[in-house]
């Protein structure tokens, strides 16, 4: 196989405006991108696929919404999938990044979403149980824990590395699978750190509308880009990496995106899931100053 092959998005992901601003741009055989990309764990390297190939990261200038303009043809980004992205990669990169405390932090985020979600869906499970989709579930850590709490939890993810190696049997490859199971619409979809992964998230999201009861809560959770312009550091790469995270959200740019698509934009329940009381003082603190809507990149919406 040849050099690796580009599609161009001419047109912005959120409001299809063609009025885009170049932030940077160069070479995948440049310095710095070469050499963080050749330090990233890999099946086979796509280093050499990459060699003289151009990445652009723009910004439209009506929606303020940042992406890379050229990403993977289709085949190309089967590739990455089933033979850059190889199980054992994964976990060589999860294995170098993850730590106890990091695995503790996520277990009591895990903890306080589901509840939120409960509070927050008490109106339209009519005393059913919480059916609630993660698109993009990864081995399905989540799902694992809302079956512990009693939700019925299925997930999407298109990696079949991260399919096989789950214990879970209620995940699908596509969104069109979910047809086949004949399941019933959902009270909850969550999308964690998955539309900067996206080629089109805009049609991605209006697809998943269709399958959320009406008054269901969609919960979408990004890196915040705020800020990042152009590939100088680690963190950049790892918030705006042009095979990768190809789109690059801000707290504004989320909720706008949401909103185009009949989302409308809630605050999130407080919940408390610590034996410190310190922590529920400093979360009361910010609930009573009111911290703004949305100043995050993880944000909450209902379906109008």
């Amino acid at each position: 196989m040849g050099k690796a092959e580009f599609v161009e998005r001419s047109t912005c992901i959120s409001c299809g405006s063609n009025d885009l601003a170049e932030l940077s741009s160069g070479l995948f055989s440049d310095p710095p991108l070469h050499d963080l990309i050749s330090s990233d764990p890999w099946g086979e390297s796509p280093v050499p696929f990459l060699h003289g190939k151009r990445w652009s990261y723009v910004r439209c200038k009506d929606c303020h919404q940042s992406f890379h303009k050229n990403i993977l043809a289709p085949d190309w980004n089967e590739r990455r999938f089933s033979k850059w992205m190889t199980q054992e990669a994964i976990s060589e990169f999860e294995q170098a990044n993850r730590t106890s405390e990091k695995s503790f932090r996520k277990a009591v985020s895990n903890a306080k979403h589901i509840m939120q979600l409960e509070r927050l869906t008490k109106d339209i499970c009519d005393g059913e149980p919480i059916r609630l989709l993660d698109f993009g579930c990864g081995y399905g850590e989540f799902l694992m824990m809302c079956a512990l709490f009693g939700i019925e939890a299925f997930g999407v993810d298109r990696s079949s590395a991260k399919r096989e190696h789950s214990n879970l049997n209620t995940i699908f490859s596509e969104i069109e699978d979910l047809d086949a199971a004949q399941l019933p619409r959902f009270h909850v979809i969550t999308l964690f750190e998955v539309l900067e992964h996206l080629d089109d998230p805009r049609s991605i999201l209006e697809m998943l509308k269709e399958y959320l009861v009406t008054g269901g809560i969609l919960v979408l959770e990004t890196p915040d880009c705020s800020g990042v312009e152009d590939i100088l550091t680690l963190d950049d790469y790892r918030k705006i990496h042009p095979l990768d995270h190809i789109n690059g959200f801000t707290p504004d740019t989320m909720r706008e995106l949401a909103k185009r698509i009949g989302f409308e934009p809630i605050r999130k329940p407080v919940s408390h899931v610590t034996s410190d009381p310190m922590r529920v003082a400093k979360t009361e603190i910010k609930r009573l100053v009111g911290s703004a809507m949305g100043a995050s990149t993880q944000q909450y919406f209902r379906k109008r």
